[in-house]
């Protein structure tokens, strides 16, 4: 399995960034205040964040941060994505992320 794959078996909901980036932080933060647990991964902090941060985007057309995933499955970035339904919180706030984690929270 790609460092991806691995990365996104590790937990429900993975938030990939950078550090300083003002989206992953509304995100995050958009997460804490409805207590859903995720796992942050800084690009900076992988072994090659760089391939990973190639590998996402050939396979989702996105290469913005956050790169935001639920359950292994690609939502967007903060507030959009490559389709209409998509953005990390959009779906907090119309109640798709908690259906798709199965209200498990």
């Amino acid at each position: 399995a790609s460092e991806l794959d691995s990365t996104l078996e590790s937990a429900d909901v993975v938030v990939f960034s950078y550090g300083g980036c003002p989206y992953c932080r509304k995100v995050t933060r958009g997460f804490e205040a409805e207590g859903i647990k995720y796992r942050e991964v800084d690009y900076d902090d992988m072994d090659d964040g760089e391939a990973v941060r190639r590998e996402i985007a050939a396979r989702h057309k996105q290469r913005s941060v956050p790169a935001v995933f639920v359950k292994g499955k690609f939502v967007g970035g903060c507030n959009d994505g490559p389709e209409s339904w998509m953005g990390a919180l959009k779906l907090l706030s119309n109640g798709g992320l908690r259906e798709m984690l199965g209200s498990k929270l």
